[in-house]
């Protein structure tokens, strides 16, 4: 008897109307999601550009960054801003006013932003906004030997930037970490010498902030 196989089909090869209600449903609720998360990237209020913009031509403290050893790696690392707040490890003096409060606010919203189309991108593979990330053009790191440490010290710190539109450091803070107060304190005027290409979003400049996360000793 030669091989035979039967295949069965189904009477009613049509969807049901139920999953037909679920399919659109679904794809309904993704595009609600897009939307929502397109209406919650950072709209810069105009009357407030001008006192941000102000911050460019602020003052830094001057800082002359020590060589690096030849072939020795970056101990830095740039990473963009979470979107919960961190509590600050040591107060910095010089904080506050009206000026910095509103870059910060404006940076603080564009950085959830652009976290929250960094994941819709991750997860759906595509977004509705185009961003590019800050990146560092200049500046250095002190190198903190192991001698101005006490003795067996290691420890991680990081600091919080804030990037303008023009790509300068309008503020920076030790958020996490502890170290000694002159340390600190080199860390702080490196930091804030910084130059960074701003970040974009759709091709416009917007300010953001960046966790930049140091080994002591360097």
């Amino acid at each position: 008897m030669p091989y035979s196989r039967q295949i069965l089909l189904s009477s009613d090869p049509v969807p049901r109307r139920s999953i037909i209600f679920l399919s659109g449903f679904v794809h309904l609720a993704v595009l609600v999601l897009i939307l929502a998360l397109r209406a919650m990237g950072p709209h810069v209020v105009p009357e407030k550009i001008q006192a941000v913009q102000k911050l460019s031509g602020s003052s830094h403290l001057a800082f002359n960054p020590a060589q690096a050893k030849a072939g020795r790696p970056n101990a830095a690392l740039h990473l963009p801003r979470k979107t919960r707040h961190a509590r600050a490890a040591t107060p910095q003096p010089g904080e506050g006013g009206t000026a910095l409060e509103v870059l910060r606010e404006h940076a603080r919203t564009a950085t959830a932003g652009m976290v929250a189309s960094i994941k819709v991108r991750q997860f759906y593979g595509f977004s509705t906004d185009q961003y590019d990330l800050a990146v560092r053009t200049s500046g250095e790191l002190p190198v903190i030997p192991a001698s101005d440490l006490p003795p067996r010290f290691e420890q991680y710190i990081t600091v919080e930037v804030t990037i303008d539109l023009d790509g300068r450091v309008a503020d920076a803070r030790i958020i996490g970490g502890e170290a000694p107060l002159a340390v600190q304190q080199r860390v702080l005027a490196a930091v804030r010498e910084f130059k960074y290409t701003p970040a974009r979003r759709n091709g416009t400049p917007i300010p953001t902030q960046v966790d930049v996360v140091v080994h002591i000793p360097s």
